[in-house]
């Protein structure tokens, strides 16, 4: 399984801000967390607004993770082969509005998918995206505010070039209901090409709805395939 390439990624993202700064590990124990332990570090220099500047956009992606979770902190199986990023915004929206973005970032990852594997998913509202019933996507929306700072971290799990079929007994249960891109293509997919998808597709989508607010552009883009 080759590395996530970062200069392959950078080439193809016509983003014209999102993921245009990436910082890549081959192993962290959690992208959300690290982005967390940034802006920290960024507002113990008491310079949140230069943090912003610099670091609105910028995507953390990982090989693995040793700690990956979703909501509860419930374990995320992260091997080689999968989507593990988390997206930081400067964001000036409501804690009550959070899930929006999040599903936001499901319907850009739904379209990206549809457009690259011609694969109907299914979003089950707010945090996951479902292929008939098994789990592909998890996503988690994270909104901190400190000293009138406030930033979004977006963390987002996608299983695309993972088997699911030899695993240890001990996640097993992790992942007794999940899939992933290539068992449904039976292929390997460009991550690469993927991430740079889902990124187009996020910026266009968040920034109309910054413009409009107004969730109907989004919905009318996924139709029925979404549940509560």
């Amino acid at each position: 399984m080759e590395n996530f390439n970062k200069q392959k990624f950078l080439y193809l993202c016509k983003a014209r801000f999102i993921g245009k700064k990436l910082i890549c590990f081959k192993t962290v124990n959690s992208t959300n967390d690290y982005a967390s332990r940034l802006e920290d570090k960024a507002l113990k220099l008491n310079k949140p607004g230069d943090f912003f500047e610099k670091f609105n956009g910028t995507v953390i992606i990982s090989e693995t993770q040793s700690g990956g979770h979703g909501r509860n902190y419930k374990k995320w199986y992260s091997p080689s082969g999968g989507l593990w990023f988390t997206l930081i915004l400067l964001s000036k929206i409501k804690a009550a509005d959070v899930e929006k973005v999040n599903l936001i970032m499901a319907v850009s990852i739904y379209e990206a998918i549809k457009f690259e594997f011609a694969i109907n998913t299914r979003i089950k509202w707010p945090n996951d995206i479902y292929y008939k019933d098994r789990k592909i996507c998890g996503i988690l929306s994270q909104l901190n505010t400190h000293y009138g700072a406030s930033f979004l971290n977006i963390g987002v799990g996608l299983n695309v070039n993972l088997s699911f079929k030899e695993i240890s007994s001990e996640d097993t249960q992790v992942i007794s209901n999940a899939s992933s891109i290539k068992e449904i293509t039976k292929k390997d997919a460009d991550r690469e090409k993927l991430l740079a998808g889902i990124l187009e597709n996020f910026e266009v989508n968040y920034e109309k709805y910054l413009e409009t607010q107004d969730m109907g552009n989004i919905f009318s883009k996924i139709g029925n395939s979404i549940s509560i």
